[in-house]
């Protein structure tokens, strides 16, 4: 069991345990968006899903992560600004969502609801540049794909 309470280094070490999983899912989940010819378009969400996302990354990530997405005491990555988009910004959206609802929390990944998870994918988007709209983002992994990370 990981925790990104102190001593602090677990989290480091669960977020470097992770990172082949999310190249998997990473590579499995983008050439397939393309190799079907499925129409790309920006991540729809809603703002309503970006403030409950944020109160869901206060409760269950920001110890790592930090209070500004980039400042965690416990050593977990960055979650906006170039770090963000180097590992995120080539690809859709069902790559970060089951990145997060596979692995996060370290210390207890997949734990949180459905919904949690697409509202904390919704905060990371709504932070890193994409902009709300009036459609809120789904759990469902096909609609997931058609939606790009390409700025």
């Amino acid at each position: 069991m990981f925790t990104c309470k102190p001593p602090g280094r677990l989290c480091r070490v669960a977020f470097r345990a992770a990172a082949p999983a999310a190249l998997t899912l990473a590579t499995v989940a983008t050439p397939q968006a393309f190799a079907q010819g499925r129409e790309q378009r920006p991540p729809a969400f809603t703002q309503e899903q970006v403030e409950r996302g944020k109160s869901i990354y206060q409760r269950n990530c920001q110890d790592c992560h930090g209070s500004t997405l980039d400042n965690g005491e416990f050593g977990g990555a960055p979650l906006k600004g170039s770090y963000f988009r180097q590992h995120w910004g080539s690809g859709d959206v069902s790559a970060l969502f089951g990145y997060v609802n596979t692995l996060m929390p370290p210390d207890r990944p997949g734990q949180l609801s459905a919904q949690s998870y697409v509202d904390l994918t919704a905060f990371l988007l709504g932070n890193n540049g994409y902009a709300p709209g009036t459609e809120e983002l789904t759990a469902d992994e096909d609609a997931q794909r058609k939606m790009t990370m390409k700025k």
